[in-house]
């Protein structure tokens, strides 16, 4: 999918078969990717969504700091909340030291979707949950998929 700016310009914006839903909202993974990694302290990020039973799908980030640097996740969500469109922004973000690989070089978004699964159920297995900024509440009385 590409856009085109006021110039003229086209820009790649993403594949339409990464795009999904969330609250009637159409996310681009590869939109927020390049907002996180605007970040000083990131290298790399992913976005892959979580299925939701309110929203139908939210947004999570796997993201590689840059070397010596140690980001943490309220610091990188208030970021995104301040940089793109609040129903962008990712609900858990997980530091990796690199992002999994297909064999055609890229990033394997299956295992990552795998992994945040994974990591959302022992997420939502625990029992004292970390304070979120207010904005990340999703008006359903639950946070972030749990």
């Amino acid at each position: 999918m590409f856009r085109r700016d006021d110039e003229g310009f086209h820009y790649f914006v993403g594949r339409t078969d990464d795009m999904f839903v969330s609250g009637g909202e159409n996310i681009y993974p590869a939109d927020v990717e390049r907002m996180l990694e605007r970040h000083p302290d990131i290298a790399q990020a992913a976005v892959v969504p979580i299925d939701d039973e309110i929203k139908g799908q939210k947004p999570v980030a796997f993201v590689v700091p840059k070397a010596g640097r140690s980001p943490s996740e309220d610091e990188i969500k208030r970021f995104a909340l301040a940089n793109a469109p609040a129903y962008a922004h990712p609900r858990f973000v997980w530091f990796v030291e690199e992002l999994p690989l297909a064999s055609t070089n890229k990033v394997d978004r299956g295992a990552l979707h795998r992994l945040a699964e994974e990591r959302l159920a022992a997420a939502c297995l625990e029992t004292a949950r970390p304070h979120l900024p207010p904005e990340a509440d999703d008006r359903s009385g639950r946070r972030d998929g749990c």
